[in-house]
């Protein structure tokens, strides 16, 4: 996935630039904190003809001072809030697609805020974002983190939702006049909203070394899956990594 590493650099390098003079100095002495490593990642579709992915990717869950990266998300911490920051954050997305017959979509870029609370009970995450690419839509993203440890290994169980606005939907799962020419109807869908259940699972090799292992499950929304161009309504993805930990 070039395009990802590609993206991550640079935003992590516009986050750097961004960063005020008082900042710049602070982060003098400021040191890496995480895991970072390689990942294969499993990118599944429910689109119709088109295949899951699996591609090589890197993986970086750490941060850098305000600068952070969590698998998918990155971005900086910019004001303290209850136990945790308010935080401007970018994502990777892969939504996008090139089936047959299909008008081809390209993957989302969306920006917004969020935050991220490790609280005594688990960790709470919120997220709202526009997507700056084709689609123009809006994303609320909402989750629950725990931490359960089993002998050498900790499992972290997940589960939340995802919102997407009527504009989002509509240009993954809503047909073009060339998508329905294609399937022979034409279909709108209306906002969504999409549940999911997830864990990452880590397992301790030696010295600083760790490979983790993370599954979930997304159940996708009945105005989605009724489309023609849908044909899965659950989408399965994970990753296993081989990380060093800092």
């Amino acid at each position: 996935m070039p395009s990802a590493t590609k993206t991550i650099q640079a935003c992590a390098l516009a986050a750097a630039l961004a960063l005020p003079p008082a900042m710049a100095t602070a982060a003098e002495g400021m040191r890496l904190e995480g895991d970072i490593g390689l990942a294969v990642l499993h990118t599944p579709s429910e689109v119709r003809g088109e295949r899951a992915r699996y591609v090589a990717v890197p993986y970086v869950s750490a941060s850098y001072g305000p600068l952070f990266a969590r698998i998918d998300t990155f971005g900086l911490q910019v004001l303290p809030l209850g136990y945790g920051h308010v935080e401007v954050v970018g994502q990777i997305r892969s939504d996008g697609y090139d089936a047959v017959g299909l008008q081809h979509r390209r993957d989302a870029t969306p920006l917004g805020i969020g935050t991220l609370q490790i609280t005594p009970v688990g960790a709470f995450g919120l997220h709202v974002l526009r997507d700056f690419g084709r689609s123009g839509g809006t994303l609320a993203q909402l989750r629950y983190l725990a931490e359960l440890r089993l002998g050498r290994l900790t499992i972290y169980p997940e589960f939340g939702a995802e919102y997407q606005s009527r504009a989002y939907t509509g240009y993954y799962a809503g047909t073009t006049a060339a998508d329905a020419a294609f399937v022979g109807r034409d279909y709108q869908p209306r906002a969504a909203v999409n549940p999911y259940l997830g864990a990452l699972v880590e397992i301790p090799l030696r010295d600083r070394w760790y490979t983790n292992v993370y599954l979930r499950r997304t159940v996708v929304d009945d105005t989605i899956a009724r489309s023609p161009l849908v044909a899965n309504r659950h989408r399965d993805s994970g990753l296993i990594a081989l990380a060093y930990r800092f």
